[in-house]
């Protein structure tokens, strides 16, 4: 593990066993009832049109027209909200939380909107950049700045360290000192560095490492 060979810290057992990440793993994985509840009534209200109007005439055709397509969405919802919380547990559950120093900064990044140069359109994005020893960047991930999960700490939480549960290559879990709150984070691009087999085998079974990675 690279923070080990930096000489971080890295604590001991799993993030997951960290107080109160449980519990807010499992309210956010209740959140899924509410997508089947809905995908539920809404075929449910398919099928008692259908019934009474008969699934040939204007009124049925008219509501499993306009019906399909809200529960093919509300299905891919609930799905992708499932393996969101499945990943997020994945990976909890198979690293400790590790201590990095941290500093946030603007970098520059290809953007749609941004302004032209050499090809490409320029924009700046923010990144929390984790750091060498040495204070140069080691990786970045973008700013998790919405959706943190769990509840805001109390007192004073040193602003440069981060506690980070993932392989630093692909991406993981990003949280505030204390492991709470916490956010999924991801690279834009994987890191070229090659991982040591046991690295590998974490980063597979967490499910953070590409199927088409070659080992």
């Amino acid at each position: 593990m690279i923070a080990a060979e930096y000489g971080y810290e890295v604590l001991p057992g799993v993030a997951v066993d960290t107080p109160g990440v449980e519990d807010v793993l499992r309210q956010r994985e209740r959140g899924q009832r509410w997508g089947i509840l809905a995908l539920i009534a809404e075929v449910l209200l398919l099928v008692a049109v259908l019934s009474l109007a008969g699934p040939g005439s204007a009124t049925g055709s008219v509501t499993a027209a306009c019906a399909a397509p809200v529960i093919a969405v509300t299905a891919g919802l609930t799905l992708l909200w499932r393996r969101a919380r499945r990943r997020e547990r994945l990976v909890m559950s198979t690293y400790g939380w590790q201590v990095w120093p941290v500093r946030t900064q603007d970098v520059r990044v290809v953007a749609a909107g941004g302004e032209r140069a050499r090809g490409r359109r320029w924009g700046t994005d923010g990144r929390v950049v984790l750091l060498q020893p040495d204070g140069q960047s080691h990786c970045s991930f973008p700013v998790p700045a919405d959706g943190w999960d769990g509840p805001r700490p109390r007192g004073h939480r040193p602003a440069d360290r981060v506690w980070f549960a993932g392989d630093t290559r692909f991406g993981g879990m990003v949280a505030e000192p204390g492991g709470l709150p916490f956010r999924y984070v991801v690279r834009s691009t994987p890191g070229k560095r090659r991982g040591t087999g046991a690295e590998d085998e974490l980063a597979r079974r967490a499910g953070l490492m590409p199927r088409n990675r070659p080992r």
